[in-house]
């Protein structure tokens, strides 16, 4: 359906409306014998199932008319007292001539051809080849049906073009599609996805499955220039069941709406304090570093969609301050003077906040993929000791993304630590076949490239650490996994703390998919770290708000992923 159409404002109760019953037509109506004529009931047109049952029939129907758009055509409901679970009584008719004259609350008898509209299996029933068309009442009273959350795919074709009403108070869960005018409701504030707090298996496979049940998509005239983040409330929801093409879309009827408030401003680290970061950069490529060489093969398709991401990035860092930033997603252009690193350089020294540097892998480039991980210090804050380093064997070699590991000496307190930053195997594009396919446990697919990763990261850190004389580790990154799968309980397997979790409580998210919270960006401590960390938090600026969008706040949305964040005091050494 087109976006930006103003929807007319339905009554917030249940009316029947009479079908094709004998009384006098509009003068307007092009053929009012047709007013009188037989229709076929159009939950008859709609059937039981996913396509109707008389699919490239002619059929006349009759209903009141519920929503319009004058670019493709209006939706047509009979009156009835049906509800879920029973056939649509509603459908879409496709644009004709007479679109320009009909309004809300006219009842029509419409007669043309049933066709399936869409891509996927959930089509949208509709008329088409329009050849009979009669106005036949005004200014009738809309029906309404009322409906709930969690429903099933049948109960959701059973509301198809249906005006509907969810008396229960319902949550934004997902704002992916904010910028083209589309939000996920859901009951619940912040619905997890099931491996964040229950070991993966069956039971977590069906929770996922039934998650999905719990959000509808919803589209409101505005809501493309109106932003608003996740965890906003919207009460007594009520629209048309329409269609994008592809699923189910609720055109809203404007509601009651309680906004979610801005996250609270970042407080500065203290005195002596040193402020250590992770970020996923959400693809940041920057040309060909002289204002040029767009589209990039990700991220900024133009040099203003690089300005204005790095202006969310700048206003973001600068209220962040990290004195140490482990990043990923970061174009694998190398580390010269016209690289994404050198440009995320020049974008930290220009917070104000001392001069930062970039470290250097050990190669030209880190690794062969077209994003890599990368690691980015404040000068006067650490020091650099010795090389950086990678490992690129096993399953590093072409899955998960190289690590970059670099020691580092707090300046306040000469005391050293060792950084790694990681970027795991994503769970997408999965294989056929093998251990790596989606098991339907919950954790998708490439889970044990990710485990195999982790056992061999942690063998070879700890040797870096004793050879560097330190043992305090600190490993960041997205590790594309949620907090209760398999590799994030191997790195707690083999005795390191997630921060996060440790010192800020459960629960935690860092992500949203689909209508689910959860995490996947994660600081691991050794031991002998853990006390010196004062403070380690998730800062939701970025997951619960939409993309390419004007935002109350300049340092929102400079990503997909929040940033997690870890103050470290160390003891100054004798």
């Amino acid at each position: 359906m087109q976006k930006g159409l103003a929807l007319v404002p339905g009554l917030l109760f249940a009316a029947g409306i009479s079908t094709a019953c004998r009384q006098d037509a509009p003068a307007e109506s092009p053929d009012p014998e047709l007013c009188y004529a037989e229709v076929t009931p159009i939950s008859a047109v709609q059937g039981d199932g996913y396509h109707s049952p008389v699919q490239g029939e002619h059929r006349r129907v009759s209903g009141a008319i519920t929503h319009i758009d004058l670019d493709t055509g209006y939706f047509l409901e009979q009156s009835g007292d049906g509800m879920p679970g029973q056939a649509s009584r509603a459908l879409f008719v496709e644009k004709h001539d007479a679109i320009g004259d009909i309004q809300i609350g006219q009842h029509a008898v419409v007669g043309g051809l049933i066709e399936e509209r869409g891509e996927r299996r959930d089509k949208l029933t509709t008329l088409v080849d329009i050849d009979e068309f009669a106005l036949c009442k005004s200014s009738l009273p809309l029906p309404l049906t009322r409906a709930q959350l969690p429903l099933s795919n049948a109960e959701r074709e059973a509301l198809e073009g249906m005006r509907v009403l969810f008396e229960q108070e319902l949550f934004v869960s997902d704002v992916y599609l904010h910028n083209r005018g589309i939000v996920a409701l859901s009951p619940e504030n912040g619905m997890m996805v099931p491996t964040e707090h229950m070991r993966p298996g069956q039971a977590a496979d069906r929770q996922a499955q039934d998650n999905r049940k719990n959000a509808v998509n919803v589209s409101e005239a505005g809501l493309e220039t109106n932003a608003i983040a996740a965890g906003s409330r919207f009460k007594f929801v009520s629209g048309v069941m329409g269609h994008d093409g592809r699923a189910q879309v609720l055109l809203l009827a404007p509601g009651e709406v309680a906004a979610r408030a801005v996250p609270t401003v970042l407080q500065p680290p203290q005195p002596g304090t040193l402020r250590v970061v992770n970020s996923n950069l959400l693809n940041y490529f920057n040309g060909d570093g002289q204002g040029g060489g767009f589209p990039n093969e990700r991220g900024a398709r133009t040099q203003q969609d690089l300005a204005r991401q790095e202006d969310r990035m700048r206003s973001a860092m600068a209220q962040i301050r990290p004195d140490v930033l482990a990043v990923q997603e970061l174009e694998n252009d190398g580390f010269g003077s016209d690289s994404a690193a050198q440009s995320l350089v020049t974008l930290l020294d220009d917070m104000g906040n001392g001069k930062y540097a970039v470290v250097r892998a050990p190669g030209a480039r880190l690794g062969n993929d077209v994003i890599t991980v990368g690691l980015f210090y404040r000068k006067q804050a650490v020091e650099p000791i010795g090389p950086a380093h990678t490992l690129d064997s096993g399953p590093f070699r072409e899955l998960s993304r190289q690590p970059l590991v670099q020691a580092f000496r707090d300046r306040a307190s000469g005391a050293m630590f060792l950084v790694v930053s990681n970027h795991l195997k994503s769970k997408g594009s999965c294989p056929d076949s093998g251990p790596n396919n989606r098991q339907k446990d919950g954790q998708g697919c490439w889970n044990e490239a990710r485990v195999e990763a982790v056992e061999a990261l942690l063998p070879w850190l700890e040797q870096l650490a004793g050879e560097t004389g330190t043992e305090h580790l600190l490993i960041l990154g997205d590790m594309n996994a949620y907090r209760m799968e398999d590799p994030v309980q191997a790195f707690k397997k083999h005795g390191y703390s997630e921060l996060v979790e440790q010192l800020s409580g459960l629960p935690q998210y860092s992500y949203r998919y689909f209508g689910q919270v959860g995490t996947l960006d994660y600081a691991f401590a050794s031991d002998a770290l853990v006390d010196s960390v004062q403070q380690a938090r998730i800062w939701h600026i970025n997951s619960d708000w939409p993309q390419k969008m004007e935002l109350p706040e300049p340092w929102l949305r400079m990503s997909d992923h929040d940033p997690v964040i870890v103050d470290i005091k160390f003891r100054e050494m004798p």
